[in-house]
């Protein structure tokens, strides 16, 4: 038999799939099972253990693709027919699945004998609470999900909407898959080489077991209907859904009843034990004739509606995934929900998240609004498309974990959200797929308790930062004690210099903290090679990052002919004002200048506007700007200027050459850099005050850019592995430095 380097040398791995439900059919799991099945045999030979009752379907779809056929075998698992003969209810799988996951485990073996399997892996049922057969294969990496269930829900607040029987249901369901979840899953976790989490509360589940944790749910998306803007309902809202106590209707049909929804109708799709309380509900608050139940009705007609509603409301309590809010927000309809599972990161970009302290109702109706007013944008974040590269991808960190240990690397950011500042994210990525790291994202609990041989530290600050007294004290104490164990232990600190100087008005406990951080810093990361070393402190050079493929899923929007954009928070130090008086007395016809970016004082606000009242070129979007609005407002623009006062590093200057704009930037030597490594006509500068000859200047120079600047120095990969190498510098020389 082939040894597994010469396999992974052509790319292919020998993969065993377990997926209780896997078919191309039109249920969810089995869906997601076959999507997955289909990816991993895209590159690699893949074989599955399913249940018979898919054999019709997947042979069906074998018949038509010879080379499908060829790299996926299929082996076929049920139990006895006694035993099947009394799985006749739906809760009867709670005692067969773990049944047929012992079955599995033996066929797994026996499958196993025949073709040495490289990685195993672990796809359908969902649930982190059920056993794991392929834990029967102790010799082989196994990747374990997408799992979900360890969303929990605060009862006692929602009892109110989830009943007697639906709160009765979610106590007992809490109890007994705790219970299962230390039985079963605990030991799956620490033995899986890589958790695939349904939703990030999945993720902080299983961090403490195992630090190969990715969050993705396994959402899988194609053929969704096209949101026509002229064919949407004004005002009309749909939810969709099984009509169980926990999935929210309740909240939904209350939320119409607030006056902020006065004017808003809601069509209920789906049926349940819910609907007689629901239909009571309704006409408790006389919303007859503005709440609809249509029943269960076939997908297509479902998602029709959805595609034709100003918003879709989904205040689903613990739901894992929730392929529906997925499906809304593909096709581009705003998603109403609440902050729990994983219906917020399934909607991304277009969730509008209630606030579950006090009125919920009238939260879940604000969201509403807000919905309407901002709106949604189709995107296809989970196409089936993304599958192949993904699984791939798992699989090859499943294998990297029987190399040799690697170097336990904690970041002093969290784990990233959707919201979370690009570069961090970016990063994370960039070192999770880095061979011989292993990156832990922080909490204090893994900072004061777990093992890690190095910090990389990033605007340190932050560790005693907090908007309440409370929590910043809280924080402060913390962060001393983390910084004590740093010192005591000898852990080196590897800095990554954001910002050259100390924050101005932070108090003297917080200068005792970061000077601890300081004394523990064995190596510095600077982002550009003009950055000043400090004394007494190693330096290395890694630059920041490209936005290139973070901004490729945006849909690409034109510039508007003949516009200056300045894009960004508007603060003192940014010269805004100095950009507007200087437009003013730019005499070029057919030019407009727009402003984008929230001010940080109405003072400063206010300046701008009486500045700008003279001159119709100009244009103000005070707003805090989400990813999109910076996108899109980057790209609407011919040339960006950025008129700092002062500039070192400069995140929007690089996103807009990611974007393929050119900038007008402060002369400094590190801009000089910048134009120099991104080639002509692409990095403009001006001295002292910005002026309306600098903005000529810099419009006429732009003409004669190249296709793209040239940004090859700033390819993630490449940083990754910059950063491995840092990091085992750091180690070596661990012993921190003293400074006076």
């Amino acid at each position: 038999m082939e040894h597994i380097d010469d396999r992974a040398r052509e790319g292919r791995l020998r993969v065993l799939i377990s997926a209780y439900a896997c078919g191309p059919v039109s249920e969810p799991e089995a869906s997601a099972g076959w999507q997955v099945a289909t990816a991993a045999a895209r590159t690699h030979d893949v074989w599955v253990i399913t249940r018979p009752r898919f054999r019709e379907a997947i042979d069906a779809a074998l018949a038509t693709d010879a080379a499908l056929r060829r790299r996926l075998h299929v082996a076929y698992l049920d139990l006895p027919p006694k035993v099947v003969r009394r799985k006749r209810r739906g809760w009867d799988l709670y005692w067969y699945y773990p049944l047929w996951q012992r079955a599995l485990g033996r066929r797994a073996r026996s499958l196993h004998d025949v073709t040495r399997f490289d990685v195993a892996h672990h796809v359908t049922f969902a649930n982190d609470w059920m056993p794991c057969g392929l834990t029967a294969l102790r010799d082989v990496p196994l990747v374990w999900g997408p799992v979900g269930g360890s969303s929990t829900l605060p009862i006692r607040h929602l009892s109110r909407w989830l009943g007697v029987r639906g709160t009765l249901t979610e106590l007992v369901r809490s109890l007994t898959t705790t219970i299962f979840r230390r039985l079963w899953a605990a030991p799956v976790a620490k033995r899986a080489s890589l958790i695939v989490a349904q939703n990030p509360d999945v993720g902080r589940m299983f961090q403490p077991f195992n630090d190969a944790v990715v969050v993705e749910p396994n959402a899988c998306l194609d053929d969704l209907p096209a949101r026509v803007t002229s064919a949407v309902q004004p005002r009309h809202a749909v939810f969709a859904g099984r009509l169980l106590a926990w999935k929210g209707a309740a909240i939904a049909i209350e939320a119409l009843a607030r006056p902020q929804a006065a004017d808003w109708t809601l069509t209920i799709f789906g049926d349940g034990y819910e609907r007689r309380r629901l239909e009571r509900l309704r006409s408790r608050l006389g919303l007859d004739d503005r709440v609809a139940f249509a029943g269960h009705r076939p997908r297509p007609e479902v998602l029709d509606a959805i595609a034709r509603a100003e918003a879709f409301v989904f205040p689903s309590m613990h739901d894992q995934a929730g392929w529906v809010a997925a499906e809304a927000s593909t096709v581009g309809c705003p998603v109403v929900c609440l902050p729990l599972g994983g219906p917020p990161l399934l909607a991304g970009d277009n969730a509008y998240i209630a606030d579950l302290r006090g009125d919920l109702p009238g939260a879940v109706a604000h969201q509403l609004v807000a919905a309407a007013t901002a709106g949604g944008r189709p995107h296809d974040r989970w196409s089936a498309h993304r599958l192949p590269a993904l699984v791939d991808g798992w699989y090859r960190t499943a294998l990297r974990a029987t190399d040799p240990p690697s170097i336990r690397v904690l970041e002093t950011f969290g784990t990233p959200k959707v919201t979370t500042n690009p570069y961090i994210a970016q990063l994370h990525a960039s070192l999770r797929a880095t061979p011989g790291l292993t990156t832990l994202t922080f909490d204090y609990r893994t900072a004061l308790l777990g093992k890690y041989d190095v910090v990389h530290a990033h605007w340190p600050e932050l560790m005693v930062d907090g908007h309440k007294a409370l929590g910043r004290a809280a924080r402060r104490t913390l962060a001393a004690l983390t910084v004590l164990r740093w010192l005591v232990t000898r852990t080196p600190v590897v800095r990554t210099l954001h910002n050259v100087e100390r924050p101005q008005g932070i108090s003297w406990f917080d200068h005792v903290v970061l000077s601890g951080i300081d004394r523990a810093t064995t190596l510095d990361i600077a982002l550009n090679d003009l950055t000043p070393a400090r004394a007494g402190v190693p330096q290395v050079t890694i630059p920041h990052g490209h936005y290139r493929d973070w901004f490729a899923v945006r849909e690409p929007s034109p510039s508007v002919a003949g516009r200056v954009g300045y894009v960004g928070l508007i603060r003192r130090y940014k010269g805004v004002e100095d950009l507007v008086e200087a437009f003013k007395e730019w005499d070029r016809a057919g030019v407009s200048l727009h402003v984008a970016g929230k001010p940080s004082s109405s003072e400063i606000l206010d300046g701008l506007r009486a500045a700008a009242a003279s001159d119709d070129r100009i244009s103000i979007d005070a707003r805090f700007l989400d990813e999109p609005d910076f996108v899109t407002a980057i790209r609407a623009s011919e040339l960006i200027v950025l008129p700092y006062r002062h500039m070192h590093n400069s995140g929007t200057a690089l996103a807009a050459l990611s974007l393929d704009r050119p900038v007008l930037v402060p002369e400094n030597a590190v801009n000089r850099a910048l134009a120099e490594e991104c080639g002509p006509g692409w990095v403009h500068t001006f001295e002292g005050e910005i002026s309306a000859d600098d903005i000529e200047r810099a419009w006429n120079d732009s003409r004669m850019r190249g296709a793209r600047p040239d940004l090859s120095r700033r390819e993630w990969a490449a940083a990754g592995a910059h950063h491995r190498d840092a990091f085992e510098r750091a180690v070596l020389e661990y012993r921190p430095r003293t400074r006076s």
